[in-house]
């Protein structure tokens, strides 16, 4: 997998390349501002003049808010860094035929219990607010002060939603796509650099998506082809057991972990992704029960050693198949760069095609034992 940070760059090139390619301007409706700045994301744009005198800050946020009965929003967090529980937000949409601006305090009920988005008063004084449109695009114009001694370091977060509901203002949810996830960042209004934040939970996603896959979708995997086409040559035996136990529990070992991070991410996941959540817990479950069973596993001469091994079979193909459309699944939350993807698909294209190789050959030596037995059944006789 990409870095953390790889996989943030790539991410914010194509939220650019997916929403509106802003050009940030200086000069906005007659206004004229001394700085301006492209956001990394949604298309957005910041104009801001810092006056010293009064340790304030008149500003202009443009944003495509995509269809007309949508909103637009920016706000600053004065508290929590570049999130967006704590943020102080202006959001614009149509109200009726005028374009109007209103405050919302967004808390961290509204992103961790879905609690509606409604206005309310806000921590930070928001003055000479106003706001336009062209289309579709929105420009929110304001002015804030810095408290005595206040950084001009500003944590600021954005967005876009295509729903209002006009009887009490309430926000549809936004998209949560990669592009609305890494709206937010922090600015220094003294200098003009500026940051972006990461998507949230980054390190713990990329950390649990390399566990599994190379646990449960290559380890287990190997562990499995050893076990199926090994065994039928001498020169294996018992090379093949001993393969088959190292990659099989070095694969649960590293699959647990990687489990119990998915378990944690699930805790951040808003909406939790039920579907592969449940897929992981029933992973989880058969390779428990094929660990299991190789500590119960009965000696060869007993009656129930068929059973057992039909059993031992159909949960190990079982898990395998499941493995892969859940690495698969992670790959569609996820959202890496493609090539890690394509490196999967590679890495199952050449375990399919040396399944296939040794599949033939293991067949080819079953024929030729068989025939061999026959005969010497034959010439007994």
């Amino acid at each position: 997998m990409a870095s953390a940070w790889t996989w943030i760059l790539v991410t914010t090139l194509l939220a650019l390349a997916q929403g509106a390619n802003a050009v940030c301007s200086t000069s906005i409706s007659n206004r004229v501002f001394a700085s301006c700045q492209d956001l990394p994301s949604l298309g957005a744009s910041y104009a801001w003049t810092f006056n010293n005198a009064t340790n304030s800050v008149d500003f202009a946020f443009t944003e495509d808010m995509q269809v007309a009965g949508g909103w637009v929003a920016w706000g600053i967090n004065p508290t929590n860094g570049p999130i967006m529980p704590g943020t102080q937000a202006l959001v614009a949409f149509q109200n009726s035929t005028a374009l109007t601006v209103k405050e919302y305090n967004v808390t961290l009920d509204v992103r961790d219990s879905g609690a509606p988005l409604l206005p309310s008063p806000v921590s930070v004084n928001y003055t000479n607010i106003s706001a336009e449109v062209s289309s579709t695009v929105v420009t929110i114009f304001g002015t804030f002060a810095l408290a005595a001694g206040q950084s001009a370091k500003i944590n600021q977060v954005w967005n876009r939603g295509s729903a209002v509901a006009l009887t009490n203002f309430q926000l549809a949810q936004h998209d949560l796509s990669p592009a609305n996830l890494l709206s937010a960042g922090n600015i220094d209004l003294s200098t003009g650099i500026a940051t972006a934040a990461g998507l949230p939970h980054q390190k713990l996603k990329n950390t649990h998506g390399v566990f599994n896959a190379v646990a449960w979708g290559i380890l287990l995997p190997i562990g499995v082809m050893s076990a199926r086409y090994l065994r039928m040559f001498a020169w294996a035996d018992p090379l093949w057991f001993y393969m088959h136990i190292a990659c099989q529990l070095t694969g649960y070992t590293l699959g647990v972990v990687g489990w119990g991070l998915g378990l944690q991410l699930q805790k951040y996941a808003t909406p939790i992704k039920y579907y592969h959540r449940n897929l992981g817990i029933a992973i989880f479950v058969f390779a428990t029960l094929q660990v299991l069973a190789v500590v119960l596993r009965p000696k060869k001469e007993s009656k129930v050693r068929p059973f057992w091994n039909v059993y031992h079979h159909t949960i190990g193909y079982l898990c395998i198949i499941l493995i892969i459309v859940n690495i698969f699944e992670g790959f569609e939350l996820l959202e890496p760069a493609s090539k890690w993807k394509r490196a999967y698909v590679a890495v199952l294209i050449v375990l399919g095609v040396v399944s296939l190789v040794l599949e033939v050959l293991t067949w080819i030596v079953w024929f030729r034992r068989r025939q061999q037995s026959k005969l010497e059944l034959k010439n007994q006789v």
